[in-house]
């Protein structure tokens, strides 16, 4: 006679539900073996869960902050490249117009001329300059140009040559024109925001500002003096030319001296978000590791334990599979 005994419901029952259980487990094993971490945290971390949850949040906002910071000093390298790309080569441009026009040198004023209005296209080119999609010089319009066009520029500033009597006027009219809030240059020329853009958070209450407009001081004189040589080259009957030339010239120079000034406040403002994402790093990984701490899990036991469960659930698999084959016939037989 078989030694099983009759098969009852109750019996095909608990082997299912324990087959289903083992199913669990090893799922839970393999994911773990997977992943180095635990599977259920809640059940196996019991009351130190919610300094698991503390802690993962505390991760998260410091890997927020780092990707913040990450933007930061890719936009401030960004905008330092456009600056000085905005005025390249302009005070060695300023120092031969000077030479040319104290020597009477028309071809060597023409090759300036030149050169400035290549360099006016390459300053506007750079002070339109997108970093991820949003305009580096727009101020709060980072979705704008920060610039209109050259050659509207170029068309006012003939414009004022031609309707000053002298160099005395013609200044006074660019002053008008590009430092007046009702002037041409603001607007008509510059097309971005009235306010900076938005700041870094680089620390709880630490904000950091990195910014730089199109429509500051040091923007405003290179676009002016560039613009100046340009149309003055042409103007070959504006009795002041070679003053108004010289004066833009010195211009130059100068404005070239206050573009590295927001260099450098630009490279402050780089200093302390390197810095602080250096501190985040750090803070980063000392969070990491006691998070690692309390939710790591070691792949090979995890492996070794999936062994043994696969096991069992084999074995378990046999039992069911023999018990479901029992019938009165074969208990009889």
């Amino acid at each position: 006679m078989s030694g099983y005994g009759f098969p009852t419901l109750l019996q095909y029952s608990r082997l299912t539900t324990a087959a289903a259980d083992l199913k669990s487990r090893a799922e839970q094993a393999r994911t773990e073996m997977v992943t180095g971490r635990l599977a259920d945290m809640k059940s196996q971390l019991s009351s130190k869960i919610g300094d698991v949850h503390l802690l993962r949040k505390a991760i998260d906002d410091v890997t927020a902050r780092q990707d913040a910071a990450t933007r930061a000093l890719g936009r401030t390298t960004a905008s330092q490249t456009a600056l000085t790309l905005a005025s390249d080569g302009v005070v060695t441009l300023g120092a031969d117009l000077l030479s040319a026009v104290g020597q009477n040198n028309e071809p060597s004023i023409d090759i300036a001329a030149t050169k400035a209005r290549l360099q006016l296209d390459a300053a506007f080119s750079a002070f339109n300059t997108r970093y991820e999609g949003r305009s580096l010089f727009a101020g709060d319009a980072a979705d704008a140009p920060a610039l209109g066009d050259a050659e509207t520029l170029l068309a006012d500033v003939s414009a004022i040559f031609v309707g000053a009597a002298d160099n005395a006027q013609l200044q006074t009219d660019l002053d008008f024109y590009f430092n007046d809030p009702a002037g041409g240059f603001a607007t008509t020329i510059y097309t971005g925001g009235t306010g900076n853009a938005a700041r870094t958070e680089i620390a709880d209450g630490e904000l950091v500002d990195y910014s730089a407009k199109a429509d500051e001081q040091a923007v405003r004189d290179l676009l002016r003096h560039l613009a100046t040589v340009v149309v003055a080259d042409q103007q070959a009957s504006f009795v002041d030319r070679d003053l108004a030339l010289s004066t833009a010239a010195g211009g130059l120079i100068q404005a070239d001296s206050d573009i590295v000034a927001i260099r450098s406040r630009i490279g402050a403002a780089e200093e302390r978000i390197a810095a602080a994402d250096s501190r985040l790093e750090a803070e980063a990984t000392a969070y990491s590791l006691t998070y690692n701490e309390h939710t790591a899990r070691d792949p090979y036991e995890a492996a070794s334990l999936l062994q043994q469960i696969e096991s069992q659930l084999q074995a378990s698999y046999l039992v069911t599979s023999r018990i479901s084959l029992l019938s009165l016939a074969n208990f009889l037989r």
